[in-house]
């Protein structure tokens, strides 16, 4: 399905059964907050949406790319 936004491809993912189990999610978050703190940065809002596509499984790597193309192409 094509979506004419990122946001609107955002919310039809969020809006799918997690991809992962309650388990793998919680990895997941770990992993992105150890992350943040190596970097020493604080995600913005919308940094943490996207964030919560890979931490509940809701996309798979090569839509997620797709998605990110979409999202900051001609930016």
């Amino acid at each position: 399905m094509k979506y004419q936004s990122a946001d609107q491809w955002r919310n039809a993912a969020m809006s799918r059964v997690n991809g992962v189990t309650e388990e793998e999610s919680e990895r997941r978050r770990e992993k992105v907050g150890q992350h943040q703190l190596k970097e020493r940065t604080v995600a913005d809002p919308d940094t943490l949406a996207d964030y919560e596509l890979y931490i509940l499984g809701k996309m798979d790597i090569d839509e997620y790319q797709q998605y990110l193309l979409l999202k900051h192409e001609g930016s």
